[in-house]
């Protein structure tokens, strides 16, 4: 099982790479952004199972394998909420 820093090294990673993907597709910078603030919004709400559900969605529209274990550990509110500071990030630094 993979150490608590590795975990969210891995979230890091993923965000950047999914961002990509996202960023490449005609429109992609608006479908990021709406992905990231649906994330956030639902972190804010509490509702830890629907942000969960739509970043599984985020990697599977970008294709980007997901760890079985990574979604499922007892800090998953941190590691959702890393992934979507790392999302933001990236979205940012695409528009500068």
């Amino acid at each position: 099982m993979e150490s608590t820093a590795k975990q969210y090294e891995t979230a890091v990673s993923n965000a950047a790479d999914i961002s990509q993907v996202l960023l490449d597709m005609e429109g992609g910078k608006y479908v990021l952004a709406l992905f990231n603030e649906l994330v956030q919004e639902l972190l804010d709400a509490g509702n830890i199972p629907g942000a969960t559900l739509v970043v599984r969605k985020l990697y599977e529209a970008a294709e980007v394998p997901i760890e079985q274990d990574t979604l499922s550990e007892n800090n998953n509110a941190a590691w959702i909420m890393l992934f979507a500071i790392a999302l933001g990030d990236a979205l940012e630094e695409s528009i500068f």
